[in-house]
């Protein structure tokens, strides 16, 4: 079974489940133009836009009343925090085929389920 990567954040007392799926990278996109334009932007940026729209699908997905920009995110984060969250790593197995791949379910591989 392959499963999107997963990473836990909170912010302002509420709790968010960042994946890189596909209405992420569509929001990401409907905003620049094409995907193209996105990675144009510097790390720090495509991070931040990448990282907004995780949370807004989170939120959105919840229920929650909740809209994060990349402006609230600058004044919230350090770049430390920012490079430590990894987006962009997220975002980069997403798309990949290799990436998604290393997110199997790990008994999927485990000796017992193999065929000797």
């Amino acid at each position: 079974m392959i499963r999107l990567e997963e990473k836990q954040i909170e912010l302002e007392g509420q709790k968010y489940t960042l994946r890189c799926n596909m209405a992420v990278l569509e929001r990401v996109e409907e905003a620049h133009g094409d995907m193209e334009a996105v990675m144009a932007l510097t790390v720090r940026q495509s991070s931040l836009e990448f990282l907004a729209a995780m949370l807004n699908d989170d939120a959105q997905q919840r229920g929650l009343d909740i809209v994060w920009t990349t402006e609230a995110l600058k004044r919230k984060l350090s770049y430390a925090m920012l490079q430590k969250l990894d987006i962009m790593g997220m975002v980069f197995r997403a798309i990949s085929p290799t990436g998604a791949a290393a997110h199997r379910d790990e008994a999927e591989y485990a000796p017992e389920n193999k065929g000797n």
